[in-house]
């Protein structure tokens, strides 16, 4: 039996990509970088801002470190998250599971953040566990962030469900031995999603009873 759901949140929970990109858009024109299209920022969904501050660091020359810019990117952003809203059917869900199954977050983002979107939409009191991507040292595709989260809950992984909305949440959720629920947006419709076990539009189309088919 499924006894514990873990969701990703940038993409899952959250509509927030789009505030990411302009949090990342201001931070980069400090640094005198003007070209930062929207394509370009798309490329990083499901990854890092470390990986993003790395790989423009490098291509651009920029005179800071990866830690440095990731923490003038996230200053900006959390001053953004009272406009973060939820993706559709998330409130449902959480209605439905919390009280019956145990809830947690795993994100590659910093966990402050989670916290205070979490804080902000009045949800805080529903996951047992929050890990961001500065509790661990590997992130997504690596299965390390769900493999925590898992220990942190005395759960072993074949007895929690994971939801993500891209191919390397997936991956890090699949490689760590859970059951995973892909959820493709607008922004990741074209990712390889074939390793997920379900792949659904809306995440409320998810149930109690579609676990236990899923299930071996």
């Amino acid at each position: 039996m499924i006894e514990a759901l873990i969701f990703d949140m940038d993409g899952t929970l959250v509509d927030s990509e789009r505030l990411h990109f302009e949090s990342w858009r201001e931070t980069l024109a400090r640094h005198q970088v003007e070209h930062f299209p929207f394509a370009d920022f798309v490329a990083y969904v499901g990854t890092s801002n470390e990986k993003l501050a790395e790989d423009y660091i490098s291509s651009q020359r920029l005179t800071i470190s990866v830690n440095e810019l990731v923490h003038e990117k996230q200053r900006i952003y959390l001053e953004m998250i009272p406009e973060i809203e939820l993706l559709p059917g998330v409130r449902r869900t959480i209605e439905r599971f919390h009280g019956t199954m145990r809830l947690a977050v795993a994100s590659s983002s910093h966990r402050i953040e989670l916290d205070r979107i979490l804080e902000t939409l009045g949800l805080a009191a529903c996951f047992e566990k929050v890990v961001g991507g500065d509790m661990v040292q590997r992130k997504k595709p690596d299965p390390e962030i769900y493999l925590k989260t898992c220990q942190e809950m005395g759960l072993h992984p074949s007895l929690c469900a994971a939801f993500e909305d891209s191919a390397t949440g997936v991956a890090a959720a699949r490689m760590a031995g859970m059951l995973v629920v892909a959820i493709p947006h607008s922004l990741s419709k074209h990712h390889d999603f074939s390793s997920a076990d379900l792949v659904v539009s809306r995440m409320d189309e998810v149930d109690g009873s579609l676990f236990k088919r899923l299930l071996p």
